[in-house]
């Protein structure tokens, strides 16, 4: 029993019991915001261990940042107890839902589409959390750890008790989830655990039906070598765990013995479940896969051709919707700067200075491959932020042109036909355009190639001066950074992402080991592709820490200031955190460096009819 009022805290009811210790809702008697409390067993206060790992892991723990990871606020120990103090997960109607729960409401009648969804924020949370730290596992992955909210953008999930089975140790993690199950079968059978005793009443299927998933909530998502030794901490049982889970999304039951797998009993799927659950039930640790997002998206590469036509119909219609309402671009609409036979002309001769010039022979008549491009109307739009770093203050109004902006980066098939035009990787004045050993294109006996799988991904290691370059010779330019910033909200004022309010690993491509071919995730509201993540993004502009207060005065078409050191990059790339990743973050680098994270994509001038 526990009093109504805990240090700060005013109990507000009780939500679980569980081998983690009991969890309340309650609210802070000051601060007036609902938390979780979870109160760790009584037994464990005096045990030494324990509190050496409370005092070891408790910090770490707390430093957990994601979207789908509950966040601990505090740990502290009230009146001769342990409590943690996290993130109570509410949703917009007041609720607090577990995914049992949820699915209960739902009557467990799931698309694929939505287990898919599902699947992606969990995936997210575990890569996260293995990759933060090697042996950083959740270990105790059940429905009622899983909470769920629902809002307009869609239905959230977070994680919760992350990590919390390290500190109450294998041996007391393992024993108490026993117990758990023991004791709360006993109470309902009529069976005094204190007395040995059963009950003679007769208890009914549906209560027994009840028991079993009782059990089976706790025991079923333990990996082979937890139900074995109880002493693993390895990450490889949370894939053991997703395994689980998603075959009881899909059929509503957990896999028993020599079980059937998804298509078996549901006939034609979209995406094949059967092989990723084989492999995340693997009875090895070590024969499960690494990257569970990386392991979605193989997903989404063997849809079949009906679910591969279902995802081009939204693409298509996602376009569409971002075309309405906007002038139609049509080739001769972009206004073209005059075309040089050297590409390099283009930039200012310094004639006190011998110039490097490609040989002529060298020269050879290679059409670009362009890039299909998305039209943003002028008018008057936000951009900046009041919440953000100082060089993103203030948030003002700026009015713009129409231009066109490509809609997905430069990639390395289309940058290598400018490389085998120059014929070298120096422009006219010995800058250079690009650090091959920064890039996946190579150069063998004069000869250059792409690394195998590296077409589609978008170039990088090309410096500002390449970038422009580049531009020059398919007759565009690169964008402004007002341009850039208004095509990443995609229409929206309210967006702190391309993607909205958040952005998850499912929708851009960041805190990751390497690049991704573009367009692998959804457009933004223009149409437009890997605004977010991905390659830091090369814009025309020099960069001012104190630019846009001077921007606010002189609002129309803002092409930054007329010198300086730096020239801006946008967007973040595949190994940045999801704060880069806002549309008002600002980052700049010397136009000269040739970086593994550095790429660009084209803008051109519209003129309307």
């Amino acid at each position: 029993m526990i009093s109504s009022q805990l240090g700060d805290y005013t109990i507000l009811k009780q939500l679980g019991n569980g081998s983690l210790g009991s969890s309340f809702l309650a609210e802070h008697a000051f601060l007036k915001r609902h938390y979780v409390i979870k109160i760790l067993p009584q037994e464990l206060t005096n045990d030494s261990d324990f509190l050496t790992r409370f005092e070891k892991h408790i910090p770490f723990l707390s430093q957990l940042d994601h979207p789908h990871i509950a966040t601990i606020y505090n740990a502290t120990r009230i009146e001769e107890q342990y409590v943690i103090v996290s993130d109570a997960v509410i949703s917009s109607s007041g609720e607090i839902l577990n995914l049992e729960q949820y699915l209960q409401k739902k009557r467990g009648e799931l698309s694929e589409e939505e287990i898919l969804r599902f699947a992606r924020q969990i995936a997210s949370a575990l890569d996260y959390a293995h990759t933060v730290k090697d042996t950083l596992n959740h270990g105790m992955i059940k429905f009622n750890n899983i909470a769920i909210t629902e809002s307009q953008e869609g239905v959230h999930v977070t994680l919760t008790d992350f990590g919390l089975t390290k500190i109450l140790g294998p041996t007391a993690s393992f024993s108490r989830t026993l117990f758990t199950v023991a004791q709360s079968l006993g109470n309902s059978l009529g069976f005094d655990l204190t007395e040995n005793k059963y009950s003679s009443e007769t208890i009914s299927l549906d209560k027994v039906a009840q028991l079993r998933h009782a059990f089976c909530q706790n025991f079923a998502f333990l990996a082979p070598e937890q139900k074995m030794h109880f002493s693993s901490h390895h990450p490889k049982a949370d894939v053991y765990a997703f395994g689980i889970l998603l075959y009881y999304l899909l059929l509503g039951e957990f896999p028993e013995g020599y079980f059937d797998l998804p298509s078996k009993r549901l006939g034609e799927l979209k995406w094949n479940w059967d092989l990723l659950i084989c492999k995340c039930l693997q009875t090895d640790p070590l024969k499960r896969p690494d990257g569970l997002s990386d392991k979605l998206d193989e997903l989404l590469a063997t849809a079949s051709k009906q679910a591969r036509q279902q995802l081009l119909k939204m693409k298509n219609s996602a376009e569409e919707k971002a075309a309405q309402s906007k002038p139609v671009l049509r080739p001769q609409e972009i206004a073209r700067p005059s075309f040089d036979a050297d590409p390099g002309a283009i930039f200012q001769k310094d004639t006190t200075v011998a110039l490097f010039r490609p040989k002529t022979q060298e020269q050879k008549e290679v059409e670009p491959l362009l890039n299909e491009m998305a039209v943003i109307p002028s008018g008057t739009y936000f951009r900046g932020s009041n919440n953000g770093a100082r060089d993103e203050m203030p948030r003002h109004a700026i009015h713009l042109f129409s231009f066109a902006i490509d809609i997905h980066p430069v990639t390395n098939e289309q940058f290598v036909r400018f490389l085998d035009v120059m014929g070298g990787e120096k422009d006219v004045n010995n800058n250079d355009i690009i650090r091959l050993r920064e890039s996946r294109i190579k150069r063998t006996g004069g000869s250059l190639s792409i690394e195998s799988g590296y077409a589609k991904h978008p170039v990088v290691g090309v410096t500002w001066y390449g970038a422009v370059a580049y531009t020059k010779w398919v007759g565009k330019r690169l964008p402004t950074e007002a341009e850039w910033e208004i095509a990443a909200y995609g229409g929206r004022e309210d967006f702190l992402y391309p993607t909205g309010a958040r952005i998850e690993r499912s929708e851009a491509n960041f805190f990751s080991s390497d690049t991704i071919a573009v367009m692998s995730y959804p457009p933004n509201g223009y149409g437009i592709y890997d605004l977010a993540g991905n390659v830091y993004e090369w814009c025309y502009d020099w960069y001012d820490f104190h630019y846009y207060d001077l921007s606010v005065q002189e609002p129309n078409n803002p092409k930054g200031p007329l010198q300086g050191v730096y020239r801006v990059l946008r967007g973040g790339c595949w190994k940045s955190l999801k704060e880069d990743l806002r549309c008002a973050h600002r980052h700049r680098n010397n136009p000269g460096v040739m970086n593994g994270t550095y790429g660009f994509r084209c803008a051109a001038d519209v003129i309307n009819e």
